[in-house]
C-alpha cells in the first residue's frame, strides 16, 4: 500500500501567522503552483488511486483540480488552533507559548485542540484507509501531515516535527509505503 500526502499550495496570509482549521483561500498563483504540482503527480503517481481532501478550500480547490472524485474526510483538517487563529506569534503571550513548546503534546491550546487529542483524530483517519489496503493520496496540511506520517511510522510527533516540518513546503509530495505491517517513509517534500 502506498499513501501519497499532498500540501495545499500557498496562502494569502502574512508571516508568523497561527492559522490552523481558519479556511484561507489559496494564493494568486495558484493555478501555476497546480501546473508545478500536477507534473510531479504524473511522475511519481501512475496507478488509478482514491484521493482524500481536507474540506478546508485550500485542500480542497486543489484536490478538485486534481480529479472529480474526491473524498472530504474533516479528520485531517490541520490543529484546532482555538484562540490563537489568525494571531500572530508574538500576539500570544509568551508564558502560553513556552508551555506549548515545554509540552507540545499535552498542552491544548485556549479553546483549540491538544496535539494528542490531534493524532487521535488523525488516527482514526489512517487506521480506517489503512484496512481498504488501496494506495492513496492525501491532500492536507503541513501538522495533518507530519501527524499521519508520526502515527503510521509510530516516530514522536515532536520528533518527527523537528525532522520534516520545514521539508514539507506548500504544493510538496511525500509518500509511505507498506513493506509487510510497517509503514516506511520513500520521501519527504518532493
Amino acid at each position: 500500500m502506498k499513501i501519497f500526502f499532498l500540501r495545499h499550495t500557498s496562502l494569502n496570509v502574512e508571516p508568523d501567522i497561527f492559522y490552523g482549521q481558519t479556511d484561507l483561500d489559496v494564493s494568486a498563483s495558484f493555478e501555476e503552483e497546480v501546473k508545478v504540482i500536477k507534473k510531479k503527480i504524473s511522475k511519481e503517481i501512475n496507478e488509478k488511486i482514491k484521493i482524500y481532501s481536507s474540506p478546508l478550500k485550500r485542500c480542497l480547490k486543489l484536490a478538485k483540480k486534481i480529479s472529480d472524485n474526491v473524498i472530504i474526510d474533516p479528520r485531517i483538517m490541520e490543529l484546532d488552533l482555538g484562540d490563537w487563529e489568525m494571531k500572530p506569534k508574538n500576539f500570544i503571550p509568551k508564558e502560553l507559548v513556552e508551555n506549548w513548546e515545554k509540552d507540545m503534546m499535552n498542552f491544548t491550546i485556549p479553546n483549540g485542540e491538544s496535539n494528542n487529542d490531534f493524532l487521535k483524530r488523525l488516527k482514526a483517519f489512517t487506521d480506517e484507509i489503512c484496512k481498504n489496503e488501496e494506495n492513496v493520496l492525501v491532500v492536507a496540511h503541513a501538522g495533518s501531515i507530519n501527524g499521519m506520517i508520526s502515527n503510521l511510522i509510530e516516530e514522536p510527533f515532536d520528533k518527527l516535527l523537528k525532522n520534516y516540518w520545514e521539508r514539507i513546503s506548500y504544493g510538496s509530495l511525500s509518500l509511505l509505503k507498506r513493506k509487510d505491517e510497517n509503514f516506511k517513509i520513500e520521501f519527504i517534500g518532493r
